[in-house]
């Protein structure tokens, strides 16, 4: 049968009949159409270093994709697409975190840039309802305080700036509009996520992000503020931890933006800590805003002008310190509320103290009291406290010095309300003693609604 002529002859008819059915031409054209079909499907994946990575769109916690990456066997890639796909998947040495907005590159030197190009472009234009927004909730004495907060969020990044904090017990003020905003803006660069997410061990779905926006904060435990602290200033490289995956390092440039419902207790902030820049933002009503159903449209549409306005104007403060703003700059109200609640029980009661002794006098400008003399008038608010607690609390705490020894006259409240008659003999004192004005008195009461 091997050896048939016949045979022979009937098997090269029969392919010499199926290549006329097949044309070469259609064979090409359709090894074209699988070619192209393999470069479509090739551009959703990248090789870095020896492992391969799907790019996907992972929803975050309110639904919304950001751009994430999901390792892949190569063994998977090739049942799904054919061995045909490798050759057209993009390789690269290793990944880096570049971030820029104005000069952005994909590739660099042979790295795949993590951090994501913006698909906003300047554009000249209307930004007045952004403007409005951002006016609203930093009020006008603070407007170019934020605008230039985000104008440095756009134009360099890196620069370390506050940590901003957002809070108002009332719906509806634009605390989460604002968030919006920069959420907008930048992007699969900015996240949105929630308290526990903050406290996880694994930080890997905010550490690369420029804007980590912090919803409805609660978090009052001094560990988390220590981390805060340190992330706002780090300069170096942070450690990324991931679930099931080997730790790494990471440049972090992230800039905090909390919101938050608890007025005064929504985080531990240390007095004098000047990482901090806290705002009580009013209700849209307060200011005679009307709600406008189609803000978050206006918003979206405005961005591009909003970005040509940031590139196009001057910078309203110069660098001053490491957090580039003066701490002047701003210090609010709302953020002494914070320093007054930071300190301790025997703080808060030597700064009643005083508040109350000035509305009993109200012709005295000044008031000296030696550590005995306030043991004394607090003796039954804190029982047994020591003489060095005291001192800790006046001068390590609210920032006063012992003045040296000298005649004074001691007003005492635990007297006065004892005797509507009493009134104090003049320089009976001569002892270490410390001043407080009534200035001093004032402030704290405009910051501390139990004064």
């Amino acid at each position: 049968m091997e050896n048939n002529p016949i045979s022979q002859a009937l098997i090269l008819k029969e392919f010499s009949a199926i290549a006329e059915a097949t044309p070469s031409n259609d064979i090409t054209q359709e090894d074209e159409r699988t070619r192209k079909r393999l470069q479509k499907v090739a551009k959703n994946y990248i090789r870095v270093g020896d492992n391969y990575f799907k790019i996907v769109f992972r929803p975050d916690k309110e639904g919304k994709p950001f751009k994430d990456y999901l390792k892949l066997n190569k063994g998977t890639l090739i049942d799904d697409h054919t061995h045909g796909i490798i050759k057209y998947i993009s390789k690269f040495d290793d990944f880096c975190m570049v971030a820029s907005h104005t000069n952005y590159k994909q590739v660099i030197n042979g790295f795949y840039n993590e951090y994501s190009e913006l698909t906003h472009k300047p554009k000249e234009g209307n930004c007045d309802t952004i403007l409005s927004v951002v006016k609203h909730v930093f009020g006008e004495h603070y407007f170019d305080f934020a605008i230039d907060y985000l104008q440095l969020l756009y134009t360099n990044p890196y620069q370390r700036l506050p940590i901003l904090l957002l809070e108002s017990q009332e719906k509806n003020t634009g605390k989460s509009t604002f968030a919006n905003i920069v959420y907008k803006i930048f992007q699969d660069n900015a996240i949105k996520i929630g308290n526990n997410d903050l406290q996880s061990d694994f930080n890997s779905v905010w550490v690369k992000r420029l804007a980590i926006i912090v919803d409805e904060t609660s978090l009052e435990k001094k560990g988390i503020t220590q981390m805060l602290k340190r992330f706002s200033t780090e300069t170096g490289k942070v450690t990324v931890n991931e679930k099931n995956k080997a730790q790494s390092e990471v440049d972090f440039f992230g800039k905090f933006i909390f919101i938050s419902n608890e007025e005064g207790k929504a985080l531990f902030i240390e007095r004098n800590d000047p990482r901090w820049a806290v705002f009580k933002v009013p209700t849209f009503a307060e200011r005679g805003i009307k709600d406008d159903p189609l803000i978050d449209e206006k918003l979206e549409a405005e961005i591009p002008a909003f970005l040509h306005f940031l590139t196009q104007r001057s910078l309203k403060y110069k660098r001053e310190s490491r957090m580039f703003f003066a701490p002047i700059v701003y210090q609010t109200a709302q953020l002494q509320l914070y320093y007054n609640n930071s300190i301790s029980k025997t703080a808060q009661y030597i700064k009643k103290l005083v508040v109350d002794t000035f509305e009993l006098f109200p012709n005295v400008e000044v008031l000296k009291f030696g550590i005995v003399d306030i043991i004394e008038e607090l003796k039954n608010e804190l029982r047994n406290v020591e003489r060095e607690k005291v001192r800790e609390s006046i001068e390590k705490e609210l920032g006063f010095k012992p003045q040296d020894r000298t005649h004074y006259t001691l007003y005492s409240r635990r007297l006065a309300e004892k005797n509507p008659q009493y009134y104090p003999t003049k320089n009976t004192e001569n002892k270490v003693h410390y001043k407080f004005t009534r200035f001093d008195s004032e402030t704290w009461k405009s910051t501390n609604d139990t004064f």
